[in-house]
């Protein structure tokens, strides 16, 4: 049986309905049903009209039960299924791998938004800014920033949220809560960002930048660096400057210009919970807790040491890596692992000593040198040490101190020092090896540490970049500068506790103290004598090797001494004024090539002095060798005293 097909008249076919689209009047969002309109209008007012009975809140804590518990932190749950997700967290279990990075997952879900990343994609997109975002809840809650009505207004600050989520998170500012705590270190947050904080222990750095291929931890950080080192490479890479009322500096954000306006201001809302001090700077007060808490979470993986700051870290990395990324533009060329220590260096170009001392008018070029130099008027020694009582002008020379007590101590095999640095050491043992590595190009002299090599090439270079600030004097070396200006000011910083004197220099004072103590600790070799001062020692030394560095230009007479060498000058040189003196007023010269009469007797003079010098000479060494043998003679036989015998032979 064949079917025909049976033609129906249109006028009978169900008409299509006509599609009607719901717009909001505030976001221009579109729905298909009034009632999810009607649903959504609802996030732009605030309304809450479905409340629980109980509690006026959520009704799944009181109409749902949770059977289901965590074995290890007895969290409950409604389904067993959530129980499985839940203890992925204590095991460390992430089943679900990215293809591009690798990285693992707890769920699917996490692993879905984190592909996005790498795709940059962001299907929801603000209808009226045209801001995109990867996930919906985000473009919700940023439709909030274009909404002026702000119902939900803080009952101590005052502060006005578009959101009640806001406002109760706003609350914890006041109350102190800190609901979200990293697992390693202990620290809470007030919000659930601040986790983000757990990869400063685990080094991950997920935010690469394309073109130098740097990495960071926060993906706002890497578009900071994108607008500070690619904005001319990255096209079309735009970010809305924010500028500051009451000066010409532009900020990146909102907050960034609020925190700005506050070095105007003078507000300083953040203290510390630990003492009185406040900040203007959320990350400052961060930075200043650490000081009470001990906490260094930024660990070094070559070494182990760690820090406070993530900063200090990255400066302490170059020392491995060898990397010093600022250069000089002036002619030295020379780099820094620190910007800071880049500018500092750059007023040495300048000349810029913008810090003068209030008491004797010396111009420093950074204030931490003012204010060191400032101790020496005073005296003040304001870092002591807890153990032995000591106490320095500087805190770095009490952190240097106190690692004899309380650090690792590095002990030379040879000698009996200590030393709280193995470079300290390691150049230490230079001076019983002997070793020199450092060596000039120019007159082969070897030194055993690189800045005395740089010290003495100044010597050929003629260099003398430390000019004195009250005359027009200029040395090579820094220290010889700050010798040579105390001659000016008359500081005579370095006080003798015992009578005191006061000294311009430490040394002086440490020399002089040994007059107190009876210290002597340069011992001769040789003998058994001792000295306060090395110098003193060295001259004691050349009585046994007989060396006499120090001679006469007039006559060339050798002295062990410079003292000696001093006195023979003055009658040496008043010796040769008299004879130049006498050839002046003598009679007139004979023609040349004759010899007068008192010439001739002076010849034959000089040639019987000559005779009588030599003759006395060879007498005297013949009794210097007959003593000698005869002192070994009464060494070993103890026969007769040595004048006896002098007088027997001679």
């Amino acid at each position: 049986m064949v079917r025909v097909p049976v033609e129906i008249p249109p006028e009978l076919l169900k008409k299509p309905k006509e599609k009607i689209e719901y717009h909001c009047s505030v976001c221009g969002k579109e729905f298909p049903h009034a009632y999810k309109l009607e649903r959504h209008e609802l996030i732009h007012t605030g309304e809450k009209p479905y409340c629980c009975s109980i509690c006026g809140q959520h009704m799944k804590t009181h109409v749902k039960e949770k059977p289901y518990s965590c074995p290890d932190c007895g969290k409950r749950f409604i389904n067993e299924s959530y129980i499985q997700v839940h203890q992925r967290i204590h095991t460390g279990e992430r089943p679900f791998l990215c293809s591009q990075c690798g990285r693992g997952f707890h769920t699917a879900s996490s692993l879905k938004l984190h592909e996005m990343q790498h795709s940059e994609e962001r299907p929801f997109a603000c209808s009226i800014c045209g801001k995109t975002f990867r996930i919906n809840s985000y473009l919700t809650a940023h439709y909030q920033t274009h909404i002026k009505d702000r119902p939900f207004i803080c009952s101590i600050c005052g502060k006005g949220y578009s959101r009640a989520e806001e406002l109760k998170v706003h609350h914890r500012l006041h109350t102190g809560e800190r609901p979200y705590e990293c697992g390693e270190c202990g620290k809470s947050f007030i919000y659930r960002q601040g986790l983000l904080h757990r990869r400063t222990h685990t080094g991950e750095r997920p935010y690469h930048c394309s073109i130098c291929l740097k990495s960071f931890s926060r993906h706002w950080h890497l578009k900071t660096h994108l607008e500070a080192m690619h904005s001319e490479v990255v096209a079309g890479f735009t970010r809305k400057k924010f500028p500051c009322s009451d000066c010409d500096k532009s900020c990146n954000s909102a907050a960034e210009l609020r925190d700005h306006q506050r070095t105007h201001t003078g507000e300083r809302p953040y203290q510390c919970s630990f003492c009185d001090k406040r900040f203007a700077l959320s990350g400052t007060l961060v930075r200043h807790e650490r000081l009470h808490t001990g906490i260094t979470p930024y660990h070094c993986s070559d070494c182990g040491k760690t820090f406070a700051q993530q900063w200090t870290l990255t400066t302490h990395m170059r020392t491995h890596t060898g990397e010093k990324p600022y250069s000089c533009t002036q002619l030295c060329g020379k780099q820094f692992t620190q910007k800071g220590q880049l500018k500092g260096h750059q007023k040495v170009h300048t000349g810029e000593k913008p810090f003068s001392c209030p008491d004797c008018g010396k111009s420093f070029a950074h204030s931490g040198a003012m204010n060191r130099h400032r101790l020496t008027h005073t005296g003040e020694r304001p870092y002591h040490c807890s153990v032995c009582d000591r106490s320095f002008n500087r805190s770095g020379r009490l952190k240097e101190h106190e690692k004899i007590h309380f650090g690792e101590k590095f002990d030379c095999p040879k000698c009996e020092k200590s030393f709280t640095r193995a470079s300290s050491l390691k150049s230490h043992i230079r001076l019983h090896t002997g070793e020199r590595p450092y060596h000039c190009s120019i007159c082969l002299k070897s030194f055993s540490r690189h800045w005395h090599l740089r010290d003495h090439q100044r010597t050929h270079t003629g260099e003398r970049p430390y000019q004195c600030s009250f005359c027009d004097k200029r040395f090579a070396l820094s220290r010889t500068l700050v010798r040579h200006e105390r001659l000016h000011t008359g500081i005579t910083p370095y006080h003798c506790s015992d009578c005191g004197k006061t000294f311009a220099q430490q040394w002086t004072l440490t020399i002089h103290m040994r007059t107190h103590t009876g210290e002597k600790p340069y011992s001769c070799t040789q003998c058994d004598k001792s000295f306060v001062a090395p110098r003193e020692l060295r001259r004691h030394t050349r009585i046994h090797t007989g060396e006499k560095p120090y001679t006469c230009t007039d006559c060339g007479r050798h002295f062990s001494l410079e003292g000696t060498l001093r006195n023979h000058k003055r009658s040496c040189t008043q010796n040769k004024n008299g004879s130049d003196t006498a050839v002046a007023s003598g009679p007139a010269q004979p023609p040349d090539g004759e010899l007068s009469q008192q010439d001739r007797t002076n010849n034959i003079s000089s040639e019987v002095v000559t005779r009588q010098c030599n003759v006395n000479v060879w007498n005297l060494c013949v009794i210097y060798i007959i003593e000698f043998f005869l002192l070994q003679i009464y060494v070993h036989t103890r026969f007769l005293p040595p004048f006896i015998l002098m007088k027997l032979f001679l």
